[in-house]
């Protein structure tokens, strides 16, 4: 993956889900998404879900000199119930993964591995397949609590031409 590609999409990701850039909601084909819009001197970033516990979506980058990205996820939590034998929420599990993502510095959900931990939670981002010809990057993201898994996501990441 560029250089340039991996900058918009970490910068994007820092500053639109985890961080404080534009946020919104979008109806398309009848489905109702949130979304969030970065722009700035690494490029345009948009990303745009549709989840709670459950789901999936899409980011679109477009660099500074124009080359074009996409990364795809889906995946999600536990359910409420499990969760509670745990002792924890679905919000506690979104604010880790904010706290893991900002923790990474922009190196996590592109095509390298990241292991972090706090305390009983820790974070995994494992690169499952790696095509360099076509290119494209298969990743599984985990989050455990006490050892037991409560989150994943599976992403693709992929050029656009």
């Amino acid at each position: 993956m560029k250089a340039e590609i991996k900058s918009i999409l970490s910068k994007g990701l820092g500053e639109g889900y985890v961080g404080k850039s534009l946020r919104g909601q979008v109806v398309r084909a009848g489905f109702p998404m949130e979304t969030s819009d970065y722009n700035g001197p690494e490029g345009t970033y948009h990303d745009e879900w549709l989840a709670h516990i459950m789901g999936g979506g899409q980011e679109l980058v477009k660099t500074a000199n124009g080359e074009m990205a996409t990364r795809v996820y889906a995946g999600g939590t536990l359910d409420e119930e499990k969760l509670k034998g745990f002792g924890i929420t679905g919000k506690d599990i979104i604010g880790k993964l904010i706290f893991f993502v900002n923790k990474s510095e922009g190196k996590t959900r592109l095509d390298e591995d990241v292991e972090l931990v706090d305390g009983d939670w820790s974070y995994t981002y494992k690169v499952m397949k790696s095509v360099q010809e076509i290119p494209v990057d298969v990743a599984e993201e985990e989050i455990k609590f006490k050892g037991n898994l409560v989150f994943v996501h599976f992403h693709i990441n992929s050029p656009v031409k």
